[in-house]
């Protein structure tokens, strides 16, 4: 070997499972964020469409109110 002791060997093998659990657990938080803002996303082109479609029947309310006239 190199000159790596055992007790260095074991301390970097525990390094090395500690940054791969620590980096997983930062994976699953993104993911999670992700899908609720996803979500949230879609939330928000409902509400515009559903906007959309109002604004057009006020649209043609008021243009068959100018009709009227």
């Amino acid at each position: 070997m190199s000159g790596l002791t055992l007790f260095e060997l074991v301390t970097m093998a525990g390094g090395l499972v500690g940054v791969y659990v620590k980096l997983n657990s930062e994976v699953a938080k993104l993911k999670g964020r992700l899908y609720q803002l996803e979500a949230s996303n879609d939330e928000v082109k409902q509400t515009l469409k559903e906007l959309v479609t109002i604004t057009t029947e006020i649209k043609l309310a008021l243009a068959r109110n100018q009709m009227d006239k």
